[in-house]
C-alpha cells in the first residue's frame, strides 16, 4: 500500500496526529522555558557560521543546518530542526513500516518510537546525534528498497543517505557495517555485489564525503583525536573489554524503560496480543539484523579493542524499536487495546513533556549551581563588548575562551564575533596570526588565572572582571568572568 493510501486508516491518522502534537509541544515548550540556549546549540552556532568542511569535534553538516536555521527563525529555529529531524525519522519509519509489516502494524510501531529515551528528553538539544536519526531511518528505507529492486536510483539514494550520514557523525559506519553484513545472508544481495547499482551508491557516498575527507587529511584527523579523548580511557582492562561494553547495551535497555512502562499500563503484556508467527521470516531477520545490529556491533568492537564509549553514541540506532516490537503482534487489533495504546501515548507525551518543563524552567531556580539554560548569555555579551568598545573603538571581530563562553559572545554580541577556541588555532582554523593582528581579541575566561594558551596570543592592553547576577537562580553566587583585551595592531576598518 502506498503512504497516501495508508491515510484512510483511522489508526494512522491517529497516530500522525499525536506525532504531530508532540513535536509541536516540544518545540514551543522549551523553546519558551530556556534562559540560554542548550550547550550543543551554542557549539553549533559558532562552528556553523565559518561554513567550514570540519571542525575540531564532528563533521559539519548538522552545524551548517543549524546555523541556517537560527539565522532564519531566531533562537526559536534549533528547536524547530531538532523535532523537525525526528519528524522526518518517523516518515521513513512509517514507510518502512508498509512494506514489512502493513498498515497498521507500521503506524502503532513508529508510535512506539515516543517511548524511547532519544525521541523525547535529550531532543530539545539539537547535537549531532540528533542530526543522525532521520539520516540513518532514510538509509535504512532506501537500503530495503534496494535490495528488493537492485535498481539504480535506490542504490543512489542510499549512497548519498550514506555520504549525508558521514557528514553528520561518523556513528554511520556502524550502521553501514550492518547493512553490508545484512546484505551477505541474502541470496539476492549477494548477486547484487557484482552488479553496478551497488557500486553506484558507494560512489556518489565517496563524492558526498570526499570534501570532509581532504579535510580530515589537512588537519590530522582532529575529530579522531578528540573521539578517543571523549571515549577516555577505562581503568582496568575489565572495565574496557567486559564492563564498559555491557554498561553500554544496559543503558540502551534502559533508554527503552518509557516504551515498556508504556505496553504495561496499556495492556499489551497481555499474552493473546502477541504471536511468533506474525511477520516472514525475512522480515523479522531484517528488523534485527538493522534495528539490533548496530548497538552489538558497538559493543563488540569497543569490548575487542579496548575503546570507550558514551552512552549517546547510541541515539540513533533505535529507530526501529518500534516495529520489531510490532512485528509480534497480532492485528488487526480490538477496537478497545488499540484505544487504550493511543490514549496511553497521548498521557505519556503530556507527562514527559511536564517532566521536562519542570526540568529546565522551575529546578533551575532551586539550583546552587544553574544548567546551561539558565547563563546570563546577553548580559555576558553586552559587558564584554562595552568594555572591548572603551579599549579600542573597533567592531568585535575575535573571542577567545572555552567554547561554551566563547559561543554564549559570539552569538549574543552585536557583531557575532568568531570563536578562537581554547585559543588554540588548531581547533579554529578560521583564525590564524594576521587576523589577530588586524582585529585585535577578546580574552574570556572563568578561572582566577589566565589560561597561558590564551596568554600567548599577544601582548594585553586591559584586563578587568564581571560579576552578573543569575537569571534563573537566586541561591548561586554572581557569575564571575575574566576578560582581557588584545587590541588590533592596525587602524580599524571603517
Amino acid at each position: 500500500m502506498t503512504s497516501y493510501a495508508a491515510f484512510s486508516s483511522d489508526t494512522t491518522r491517529y497516530v500522525w496526529l499525536i506525532l504531530v502534537l508532540n513535536a509541536l509541544l516540544w518545540t514551543l515548550l522549551p523553546w519558551l522555558s530556556v534562559y540560554s540556549l542548550p550547550l550543543d546549540v551554542v557549539e553549533g552556532l559558532f562552528w556553523g557560521k565559518e561554513w567550514q568542511w570540519g571542525y575540531y569535534k564532528h563533521p559539519p553538516l548538522p552545524s551548517w543546518l543549524i546555523n541556517l536555521l537560527w539565522l532564519g527563525l531566531g533562537d526559536l529555529g534549533p528547536f524547530v530542526l531538532s523535532q523537525l529531524s525526528l519528524l522526518i525519522t518517523y516518515v521513513y519509519v512509517w514507510r518502512l513500516g508498509l512494506r514489512l509489516l502493513g498498515v497498521e502494524k507500521a503506524a502503532l510501531g513508529t508510535l512506539l518510537l515516543l517511548g524511547v529515551y532519544y525521541f523525547t528528553w535529550p531532543s530539545p538539544e539539537y547535537n549531532h546525534n540528533i542530526a543522525q536519526m532521520p539520516i540513518w531511518a532514510a538509509a535504512v528505507f532506501y537500503y530495503y528498497q534496494a535490495l528488493h529492486s537492485g535498481r539504480y536510483r535506490d542504490w543512489i539514494l542510499v549512497g548519498f543517505c550514506a555520504g549525508l550520514g558521514l557528514l553528520t557523525k561518523y556513528v554511520m559506519i556502524v550502521l553501514l557495517t550492518a547493512i553490508f553484513l545484512h546484505l551477505l545472508t541474502q541470496a539476492e544481495g549477494r548477486r547484487q555485489l557484482i552488479r553496478w547499482p551497488v557500486w553506484s551508491g558507494v560512489l556518489v557516498m565517496l563524492l558526498v564525503f570526499m570534501p570532509h575527507l581532504i579535510w580530515l587529511f589537512q588537519h590530522d584527523f582532529l575529530p579522531f583525536q578528540y573521539a578517543q579523548q571523549r571515549a577516555g580511557e577505562a581503568p582496568s582492562a575489565l572495565q574496557a573489554h567486559l564492563f564498559g561494553p555491557l554498561k553500554f547495551l544496559t543503558v540502551q535497555l534502559l533508554d527503552h524503560f518509557p516504551l515498556l512502562i508504556l505496553l504495561a499500563v496499556t495492556g499489551f503484556f497481555s499474552r493473546p496480543l502477541w504471536s511468533s508467527d506474525q511477520a516472514e521470516a525475512k522480515t523479522r531477520w531484517f528488523l534485527f539484523a538493522i534495528g539490533l545490529g548496530p548497538a552489538l556491533l558497538t559493543a563488540i568492537v569497543a569490548g575487542a579493542t579496548g575503546t570507550g564509549l558514551r552512552d549517546m553514541w547510541g541515539t540513533p540506532m533505535w529507530n526501529l524499536s518500534g516495529l520489531l516490537i510490532v512485528s509480534w503482534l497480532i492485528t488487526p487489533l480490538a477496537q478497545q487495546p488499540q484505544r487504550r495504546l493511543l490514549r496511553g501515548s497521548v498521557m505519556m507525551v503530556m507527562v514527559l513533556i511536564l517532566l521536562r518543563l519542570v526540568d529546565m524552567s522551575l529546578l533551575p531556580y532551586l539550583k546552587d549551581k544553574p544548567s546551561r539554560i539558565g547563563w546570563p548569555d546577553k548580559a555576558i555579551a553586552s559587558e564584554l563588548e562595552k568594555n572591548w568598545q572603551l579599549e579600542t573603538n573597533c567592531p568585535l571581530d575575535l573571542v577567545a575562551g572555552e567554547y561554551w563562553l566563547g559561543g554564549l559572545v559570539s552569538l549574543r554580541a552585536s557583531t557575532r564575533p568568531s570563536v578562537l577556541i581554547e585559543g588554540r588555532m588548531d581547533y579554529s582554523p578560521w583564525v590564524d596570526q594576521p587576523r589577530i593582528d588586524q582585529s585585535g581579541v577578546m580574552l574570556v575566561w572563568q578561572n582566577t588565572d589566565l589560561p597561558e594558551q590564551l596568554a600567548n596570543l599577544g601582548e594585553i592592553s586591559a584586563q578587568g572582571e564581571l560579576a552578573l547576577e543569575w537569571p534563573v537562580t537566586k541561591n548561586a553566587e554572581p557569575l564571575r568572568l575574566n576578560w582581557a583585551i588584545i587590541p588590533p595592531r592596525s587602524v580599524c576598518p571603517e
